[in-house]
């Protein structure tokens, strides 16, 4: 079973410690390969925005060769975990960074396969936006749902209660079953809808992006709703996403 964790802080802070704690719990039940990516050791520069990884393809990401490994840990691995600290109440620039460098992910989804879990302290308020706006970020790459864990942590020193310990193991032991027995956690309606307008933008001729285009066809993708059973009413929305969003983007 390998693991990916990504930890969003610049610090080994209560983030890190909280995600250690949980990497503990995953030790002990065996079997795991983890790798450990912090964007601190990244020393990533801010995004170009540039489009390069939009319209010839990541590999020409002015800063490839940082972002490229990470990606390739992200796509190897079973269950990627995703640590996010709060700042001013949202996700902190760091690990935003990060996500703005990875943005093609949401045009050419791919990561169907993993489960995923995030990652998200506070010592006030905001840990549940940034947890959910990582989750959102996953659905958009292709992971499902990922399982969240927003702890608030208050002390100087890092210390869990019994509550929050039991609520780190908690989350751990499921994301680790639900790596073994590989049950994969539905994506959102949100996600469905996403993946189905770039799938419409990729579909149209000209295309909006050759790049796109070429690799929707590659995949298989192109014709899907979407990779996995997704249910009536999610393939539903897919299919109206796709069908609007088609002819929006062929008008234009």
């Amino acid at each position: 079973m390998k693991i990916t964790v990504i930890h969003g802080s610049m610090r080994k802070g209560n983030t890190y410690n909280v995600t250690q704690a949980a990497l503990e719990r995953l030790r002990s039940r065996g079997g795991v390969e983890i790798t450990e990516i912090s964007v601190a050791d990244l020393n990533l520069p801010f995004c170009a925005s540039c489009h390069m990884c939009f319209e010839k393809g990541e590999q020409f990401c002015p800063h490839n060769a940082i972002v490229g490994p990470v990606a390739e840990a992200v796509e190897n691995c079973d269950g990627l975990i995703v640590g996010g600290v709060c700042y001013a109440m949202h996700i902190n620039a760091a690990m935003k960074n990060l996500v703005d460098h990875l943005a093609w992910y949401f045009h050419r989804p791919r990561l169907f396969s993993k489960a995923g879990l995030v990652v998200a302290t506070t010592a006030g308020a905001g840990n549940k936006t940034v947890a959910k706006y990582l989750r959102q970020t996953l659905g958009h790459w292709g992971i499902g749902k990922a399982a969240l864990l927003p702890v608030k942590i208050q002390t100087a020193e890092f210390t869990l209660s019994d509550k929050q310990v039991m609520q780190i193991n908690g989350a751990a032991d499921k994301f680790y079953a639900n790596i073994k027995s590989k049950k994969l956690s539905p994506p959102s309606f949100a996600s469905v809808a996403v993946h189905n307008a770039f799938r419409a933008s990729a579909s149209i001729e000209p295309p909006l992006s050759v790049c796109d285009c070429a690799w929707w066809k590659a995949s298989g993708f192109i014709g899907k709703t979407y990779p996995r059973a997704i249910g009536p009413l999610k393939a539903f929305t897919g299919i109206m996403t796709f069908t609007v969003m088609r002819k929006l983007f062929g008008k234009n």
